[in-house]
């Protein structure tokens, strides 16, 4: 017999998961389930603070994304790699179907596999690095590596959280799948749109994501939107110092078979510069 739900109003929730973190069986700890499961079953996104991973290593990671797309545009490009490895030019990505190409780059790294082969699974290539003569070790590479172990590490726990959700199944139910995971991690910049009402250009055009889950770091400037399906009205997400902007993607909407919504979103114009 299918398990039915009351379904909330439309919400982006703020959700502090320090008590599931501390202590899963407590009470607050189930409050912090119920209201991460209200979010996924509507809008499909929620903000997170409280989880763990130290202001001190954000930072270096939005100094080293700085650093980075500061690099000369041709020293840039020498980054590029296949699909899911290093440096993206602008203008490389076209999410939304009329729109011109997303005005943003990117570079992207996964986990360093150990004697990690050709032919390599996808998007599982070697990662690709700037010559520590351009960019020191210690300021992108060593950082970057930390941050996705923390950011993997966090993963999980949220899909425990999202597992005790669904009500009936064990917190362990996405485990199998997460064993040999696809986890990138990807920095973005978005830099100043021209003068325009040209509205065929944007910062991302309107997309939901492919994966099970999205965290998203954002710098204090807003620009992210999330379809109100009800409306069908766009919300803006204001961003939230430290916090983790959380989304569902198709393979969780798939998982749960729709009952965890992946939503359309997208980054609208910028006048400054966001990283």
């Amino acid at each position: 017999m299918a398990i039915s739900y009351e379904t909330p109003a439309f919400t982006i929730p703020v959700v502090d998961i320090s008590p599931y973190l501390s202590n899963p069986q407590s009470v607050e700890a189930e409050q912090v389930v119920e209201q991460i499961r209200a979010a996924c079953v509507t809008s499909g996104f929620f903000q997170i603070t409280g989880h763990g991973i130290s202001e001190a290593l954000q930072d270096q990671i939005f100094s080293a994304a700085k650093t980075l797309f500061a690099l000369p545009e041709d020293d840039k490009r020498k980054l590029a790699g296949k699909p899911g490895r290093g440096y993206e030019i602008i203008g490389s990505q076209v999410l939304e179907a009329g729109k011109k190409p997303d005005l943003k780059e990117g570079f992207m790294i996964g986990r360093e596999i150990p004697d990690n082969k050709p032919p390599y699974r996808p998007f599982q290539d070697p990662n690709i690095w700037p010559d520590s003569s351009q960019i020191p070790e210690h300021q992108f590479k060593q950082p970057l590596l930390e941050y996705h172990q923390a950011l993997s590490d966090l993963s999980v726990q949220l899909m425990h959280i999202l597992a005790r959700g669904l009500k009936g199944f064990d917190t362990s139910v996405f485990d199998e799948y997460g064993k040999d995971p696809i986890a990138n991690v990807r920095l973005l910049h978005y830099p100043p749109h021209p003068q325009t009402d040209d509205k065929e250009l944007v910062g991302a055009g309107a997309h939901t994501d492919f994966g099970a889950i999205t965290l998203l770091l954002q710098d204090g400037h807003s620009g992210l939107q999330v379809l109100n399906q009800h409306t069908r009205q766009f919300v803006d997400v204001p961003p939230q110092e430290h916090a983790y902007v959380v989304n569902v993607g198709d393979m969780l909407d798939y998982w749960t078979s729709g009952q965890y919504k992946s939503n359309i979103h997208r980054v609208v114009r910028f006048l400054t510069s966001k990283v």
